[in-house]
């Protein structure tokens, strides 16, 4: 039986974002589904609201406590809006109910924007899947479920662990000192407005390309790509001494058998030394696979953050009050945030749908709120949409990659919202 009240520490990957995020990192991610018609926006608040109690750790409103930041209960009523000009804008919760989220529409377009303390993006997922699902539902469409849309489910208190906290082990640590990394500097545009591009691609086709030709993963195979586009399109890194790392979250749920609808990823990284000159695409990718086939094993991953959970046991942090605690998450966001990664790509995989409901999902977004560069992958039906976006207004790099994968023979097909002038 659920509990009408309840409240929740924020897990460890959030707690960081309330202190950090600002209007030009505002630690927003957006999710959108474009439907077979145009959305009614009466519905899609019935639907929202239907489903939202079920989802018990994103029904929460932000509170302020002696030591830490902590999530309670919030049975107020959401608002849908129609979805604003700029993406991923950093939003005062306040102003919105309390909620950390907020529900638009655009034509045939639901959009789901969310503040990564709630969740990542596949608990962001798991959400709008239900929002559409049962939006469908209340439009008179019956679909079976198939066991693939949570809000159909039971629910289980499994959701609502941090697994960080339940997977530490003390005695699996590493020291996470990082050096800083090259950065990525332009001309941003202006009231923290930033580009989107997005590349559709067959997937079978790309895979094809990843998989027979390089004998790697997309994410292995994109990173790489990026990697070598950012080399050849700047003329300051070479040299630098600092050297470009691209951050990749990786899903953890299925390293830890967990069913979570918190923060449960961590980032694993491409490294690329500024000392040489004489870095090619087929270099990076076998750099890149080495050093994904390091990272990406659990021991090494439960060991990297078992020291940040680690970090937050220790009994002088524990009992900081939370203004010092905010001063020094900013302190350490700036050390070892931004200043140690170049960019980042999230690749949030296949969209398993049900098949009845699938026909009704025509395409789909994902879409991190960029500081610097960011990219993120999301595949649906047969087509995988590599989505680039930043605040900065040169677009060679972006260019790069694009022209890269037609060199490659891959059809694509480009979607933006960038307009001359």
């Amino acid at each position: 039986m659920k509990k009408k009240k309840y409240w929740y520490k924020i897990d460890n990957a959030g707690k960081v974002f309330p202190a950090v995020s600002k209007d030009d990192r505002s630690n927003v991610f957006r999710l959108s589904f474009y439907l077979d018609e145009i959305v009614d926006p009466d519905i899609l608040k019935e639907a929202v609201n239907k489903v939202l109690p079920r989802f018990e750790t994103i029904a929460v409103q932000l509170k302020n406590g002696l030591f830490w930041n902590y999530f309670s209960s919030n049975h107020h009523e959401v608002t849908v809006s129609i979805e604003p000009p700029q993406m991923c804008k950093y939003f005062r919760p306040m102003s919105n109910h309390g909620f950390l989220f907020k529900v638009y529409y655009l034509n045939n377009k639901i959009t789901l924007e969310t503040f990564h303390a709630l969740t990542d993006g596949t608990g962001a997922l798991h959400f709008l899947n239900s929002i559409v699902y049962h939006y469908f539902k209340l439009r008179g469409f019956k679909f079976d479920h198939e066991g693939k849309v949570l809000s159909e489910k039971p629910y289980s208190k499994k959701e609502s662990e941090d697994n960080f906290v339940s997977n530490y082990d003390k005695d699996k640590k590493r020291n996470l000192n990082e050096d800083n990394a090259y950065h990525i500097e332009g001309e941003n545009f202006s009231h923290h407005w930033f580009l989107f591009v997005k590349a559709k691609i067959d997937t079978k086709a790309l895979i094809s390309i990843a998989k027979t030709k390089y004998n790697a993963t997309i994410t292995q195979y994109i990173t790489a790509l990026l990697a070598h586009s950012i080399i050849k399109e700047t003329n300051d890194f070479i040299g630098k001494k600092k050297p470009l790392k691209i951050f990749v979250p990786v899903n953890l749920r299925p390293y830890f058998d967990s069913v979570t609808l918190r923060n449960f990823s961590l980032y694993i990284k491409g490294v690329y030394s500024s000392d040489r000159t004489d870095w090619n695409f087929e270099d990076l990718l076998e750099l890149t696979k080495q050093q994904f086939k390091e990272q990406l094993n659990k021991d090494e991953l439960q060991a990297r953050f078992s020291s940040l959970v680690g970090f937050e046991k220790n009994p002088f942090i524990r009992f900081m009050p939370l203004f010092l605690k905010t001063i020094a998450f900013k302190i350490g966001y700036n050390i070892l945030g931004d200043k140690v990664s170049s960019c980042s790509i999230s690749n949030l995989g296949i969209i398993d749908l049900p098949s009845g409901y699938k026909d009704k999902i025509l395409d789909a977004d994902f879409v991190n709120g960029a500081y610097g560069l960011s990219m993120t992958l999301i595949s649906i039906s047969n087509q995988t949409n590599i989505i680039m976006s930043t605040p900065i207004k040169e677009t060679s790099i972006i260019n790069h990659v694009i022209s890269s994968l037609v060199k490659e023979g891959l059809e694509v097909t480009i979607d933006t919202n960038y307009r001359e002038g």
